[in-house]
């Protein structure tokens, strides 16, 4: 009995493995995976010169892993796998108290290479008569050590990091730790699911710069405080699609736009608003912020302010969310995607006039994050 029970789940396994592989042969190839939020290898060619260098046959493991049929169900029982295991971190991804999904904060390589690009660009806008602000956003590796697992690292170097890049930036420095320590008690700072902060400490944060900068922060009852979304998973899950993992709840603060006027790309986008309903269709709903991180340049003016000031921000995703509050105390608001943007910063401030500059990153890919690289 035991000897045919053997024999009838090998036969199910191979009966199932042959039709995983005939279907990922009859299937048409995807281009792109929603749950992993990520573009999808697809056939390479096949050329001498590939074989030689055995280039095709890893290009083409590639392809067959990424278009496996039912792979996403065969990652999340392995996910599952993992975590039965206890495994202190999957993927870069360490599985914590609470629901938590928090990335594993790797040593930095490129501090001083990035607190030299910082100084210089503060030199060239301070030419200008620029004023220069930093703010470094810690990332939950540091906010919520608690629930990190055993055997996690927990005195990671983030908090060391921003210290040093804040003493040698020449910079005003905005430390917004402490502001997000004390909102903790009371608010949850980041997704579970996503590597960015959430709406409500970004309006914390926001609080702490208007303080530094002279402005009077805008009341949270001057906002229509919403949420857009109940069915957020972000790039942390893509990492790794936990199963049985809560959504997140995506909340914005919004206002009437009608003395706005916004401008992505110098009008080769047709896009109006700080928003975009859109996104909030498919995976990546965090892109309702400023319509992804994808523009090269958005451009804000409020018809409202008049004090001759005008803010440049140069930053990565984190800023989406923050700068809704912000085009509230400039004339204009020039946000530069530096990834992307070849002109310089220093080029781009002195043809808008620009009084101010914000440069705003989060501390967990500030060593690879490549908009830094292309300030200049």
């Amino acid at each position: 009995m035991r000897k045919r029970l053997k024999l009838m789940l090998a036969a199910f396994a191979i009966l199932f493995f042959a039709a995983c592989g005939i279907l990922t042969l009859v299937l048409p190839d995807k281009e792109f995976s929603e749950e992993e939020n990520r573009v999808l290898k697809q056939k390479p060619e096949l050329t001498l010169k590939k074989v030689v260098k055995s280039d095709f046959q890893t290009e083409l493991e590639e392809y067959l892993s990424d278009q496996v049929a039912f792979r996403t169900d065969f990652m999340k029982v392995y996910a599952a796998a993992q975590i039965a295991e206890r495994r202190t971190d999957y993927n870069g991804v360490y599985v914590c108290d609470d629901n938590w999904l928090i990335e594993v904060y790797e040593e930095p390589r490129n501090t001083e290479r990035n607190i030299e690009r910082f100084k210089n660009i503060e030199e060239k806008l301070g030419a200008l008569n620029v004023d220069c602000t930093l703010m470094l956003v810690p990332t939950a590796i540091s906010l919520y050590p608690e629930v990190l697992p055993a055997g996690a690292e927990k005195n990671n170097k983030q908090l060391e990091v921003m210290k040093q890049v804040y003493e040698k930036s020449g910079m005003r420095n905005i430390d917004v730790y402490d502001t997000l320590k004390e909102t903790k008690k009371d608010t949850q700072l980041y997704y579970k699911t996503d590597h960015h902060w959430t709406t409500d400490a970004a309006y914390a944060c926001y609080v702490k710069y208007c303080e530094e900068l002279g402005f009077t922060a805008q009341e949270k009852d001057a906002f229509d405080i919403k949420v857009v979304s109940d069915r957020f998973y972000g790039t942390i899950y893509s990492k790794g699609l936990t199963p049985f993992q809560p959504y997140d709840k995506v909340k914005a603060y919004e206002q009437s736009e009608e003395n706005l006027e916004i401008v992505y790309d110098d009008g080769k986008d047709d896009h109006k608003s700080l928003y975009s309903e859109e996104w909030l269709s498919k995976k990546d709903k965090y892109s309702y912020f400023l319509d992804s991180n994808s523009h090269l340049k958005i451009e804000v003016t409020n018809r409202k302010v008049n004090n001759g000031r005008v803010l440049l921000v140069v930053k990565d995703s984190y800023a989406n969310c923050f700068v809704p509050f912000l085009v509230n105390h400039f004339e204009k608001v020039i946000v530069l995607n530096t990834r992307y943007y070849r002109s310089g910063v220093a080029k781009a401030a002195e043809q808008y006039g620009v009084t101010d500059a914000l440069f705003l990153f989060n501390l967990n890919t500030f060593d690879t994050e490549s908009a830094i690289a292309g300030i200049y």
